[in-house]
């Protein structure tokens, strides 16, 4: 009726797989506000990888890291796992350093109508 799938510009729709995690983490580590996103490693390595993603690490009161990866569903390569490029995430030194001496409280995934 609305021709809505016809129109000009309209896309398909793309999916992604969000992966999500809450760390309570001790207090010195903590840095209140601090938001941080990312794009590249571990989903891209080369400018030629098409798998599209990123993450984000987020901390918020009283003492709580919030950080996640998102994976876009199109990936070609069938042994892609998103859960293990998310935990190989989180050995970056860049993110490590905030969950270092904390403890997982609550994970949980989506998946994404991007």
């Amino acid at each position: 009726r609305f021709d809505l799938r016809g129109g000009k510009g309209a896309d398909a729709q793309h999916y992604g797989l969000g992966i999500k995690e809450v760390w309570e983490v001790p207090e010195e580590k903590f840095r209140s506000g601090l938001v941080q996103h990312t794009l590249g490693w571990p989903l891209q390595t080369s400018v030629t990888d098409r798998v599209y993603g990123g993450s984000f690490l987020y901390h918020q009161e009283p003492n709580l890291v919030v950080c996640g990866l998102v994976v876009g569903l199109d990936y070609e390569n069938p042994y892609l796992n998103p859960y293990k490029e998310f935990q190989r995430w989180k050995t970056h030194p860049s993110i490590r350093d905030h969950l270092e001496g904390g403890t997982c409280v609550q994970y949980g995934a989506r998946v994404l109508n991007e």
